[in-house]
C-alpha cells in the first residue's frame, strides 16, 4: 500500500509540473504575441496588430488584449465590431476600476459618434433633405448624428426617393439611387409632399363672459384663417398666419334701465358684431398618417360694429357706439384630419379670446360688463393645404 501511495504522489507531482510548465509556456507565448502586436500597431500595420492581440488573448493573455483589439477595430472604421468587443471586455469581473471606467468611456464615445453620410444619384444634382432640412445636392458627403433619420433625394422635375436610415456607432451610411424621368420616377406620396400654405373656413360656437359676470347670447361665429409653414422638422411644422373672425352677440335690455337718457333710444332687443383680426404663430406635429395635433396663438385687434347707439344692460345709455379698436389675445388647440391630398377637417376642441371692455361698458347693480371680455369656444373648419 505504501508503495502504491508513493507512486500516486509521484504521478500527481509529475502532472502538476507538466501543467505548470504548459501554463508558463502559454503565458510566455501570450506576452510575445502582445509585444509583436504593439510593434505592428506602432508601425501602422493595424490589421496585423489586431490578429496578434486576438491570438494573445486566446493564448491566455489578460482581458486588456480585448481593449487593444477594440482600438484596432476603431482604426479600421469597424465601430460595430469595436462596440461588441468592448462589451465582452466589460463582462470580465477582474478589471480594475480604472480599466472598467476607461472601457465604459470608450463605449460611450462610440455610441455618440457621428456617421459619415454619402449620397449619390443618377443623374446627379438632386436635392438631399434630412428630417426636413436641406443638406445639399448630390453627390453629397456629410455626417449624421446618432438616431433615426428620414432622407429624401428629389429631382427638380419631380423624381423623389425617401429612405429611413439609422445612424449608429459611427457606421458610414451610403445611399445610391436612380431617379428616372416621367412615369419611371417615383412620385412623392401625398403625405410626403411639403405642403406649406393652408386656408381654413369654419364656424365656432362661443360663450362670452363680459366683465364681472354678464353673459350674452353667442351665435355661430364664422372664421377665416390663413397660414404658412416656415420651418419643417420631420413630422413637425412651425409657421405664422392671420385669423379673421366675426362674433355676433344679442341681448335684451332691462326695464330698470332708461334707454332715453342723453336723448338716445336704443332698441330693447339688441344685437352687434365684434370683428377680430389676429396675426398668429402656430405649431403642429403629425402623430399618424392622417392626424395632426397643433396649437396657435396671437395678439391682434377687435372692433365692435353696430348701426345703432349702444345702450341698455350691456353699455351705459350714453349714445356711444363703442367702435374704437381694442387689443385682442387669442389661443386655440386644433386637430387636423386629412380627408384627401389637399382637403382637411380641422376640429377646435378649445379656443380662447380676451380683450379689455369697450368704451361705455356698464357697471352697476344690474349688470357688470366693465371688466375683461372673454370668449370661449369650440368648432370646426375645412382647410385646403397647398
Amino acid at each position: 500500500m505504501r508503495r502504491h501511495d508513493g507512486l500516486a504522489a509521484a504521478l500527481a507531482l509529475f502532472f502538476c509540473c507538466v501543467t505548470a510548465r504548459a501554463d508558463e509556456e502559454d503565458l510566455a507565448r501570450a506576452r510575445y504575441l502582445d509585444q509583436q502586436g504593439v510593434h505592428a500597431f506602432a508601425d501602422g500595420h493595424v490589421r496585423d496588430a489586431m490578429a496578434l492581440f486576438w491570438a494573445s488573448y486566446r493564448a491566455g493573455g489578460p482581458p486588456t488584449e480585448l481593449w487593444n483589439v477594440a482600438r484596432c477595430q476603431l482604426k479600421l472604421e469597424d465601430s460595430d465590431g469595436a462596440r461588441r468587443t468592448l462589451e465582452s471586455y466589460l463582462e470580465h469581473k477582474n478589471l480594475t476600476d480604472d480599466d472598467r471606467a476607461e472601457g465604459k468611456r470608450l463605449l460611450d464615445e462610440i455610441e455618440r459618434r457621428s456617421s459619415t453620410f454619402v449620397v449619390a444619384s443618377t443623374p446627379a444634382g438632386a436635392v438631399v433633405t434630412v428630417d426636413g432640412r436641406m443638406m445639399g445636392m448630390t453627390p453629397l458627403t456629410s455626417s449624421l448624428p446618432p438616431g433615426s433619420h428620414e432622407v429624401k433625394i428629389a429631382r427638380a422635375d419631380g423624381g423623389t426617393t425617401t429612405r429611413q436610415v439609422d445612424a449608429r456607432d459611427g457606421r458610414p451610411i451610403i445611399i445610391s439611387v436612380e431617379l428616372g424621368h416621367g412615369d419611371s420616377a417615383q412620385k412623392p406620396r401625398a403625405d410626403e409632399r411639403e405642403r406649406r400654405f393652408s386656408a381654413e373656413l369654419g364656424f365656432l360656437g362661443l360663450v362670452s363672459v363680459l366683465g364681472g359676470g354678464a353673459v350674452v347670447e353667442g351665435n355661430p361665429a364664422p372664421e377665416l384663417s390663413l397660414g404658412y409653414a416656415v420651418f419643417t422638422f420631420g413630422r413637425a411644422r412651425v409657421g405664422f398666419g392671420v385669423r379673421m373672425r366675426a362674433s355676433f352677440d344679442s341681448w335684451t335690455t332691462s326695464p330698470t334701465v332708461s334707454n332715453v337718457t342723453f336723448g338716445c333710444s336704443p332698441p330693447n332687443d339688441y344685437g352687434g358684431a365684434e370683428l377680430d383680426v389676429t396675426p398668429t404663430v402656430f405649431g403642429a406635429v403629425r402623430v399618424a398618417s392622417r392626424v395632426t395635433l397643433g396649437a396657435r396663438a396671437g395678439v391682434g385687434a377687435a372692433i365692435y360694429i353696430s348701426d345703432v347707439p349702444i345702450g341698455g344692460d350691456l353699455f351705459a345709455p350714453a349714445c356711444a357706439y363703442g367702435g374704437s379698436l381694442m387689443p385682442d389675445g387669442y389661443a386655440a388647440l386644433d386637430i387636423s384630419l386629412r380627408l384627401t391630398d389637399v382637403l382637411h377637417l380641422v376640429l377646435f376642441p378649445a379656443t380662447f379670446d380676451i380683450h379689455p371692455s369697450w368704451n361705455g361698458s356698464r357697471s352697476d347693480a344690474t349688470v357688470d360688463a366693465s371688466g375683461a371680455w372673454i370668449r370661449l369656444g369650440f368648432g370646426f373648419a375645412l382647410a385646403v393645404n397647398l
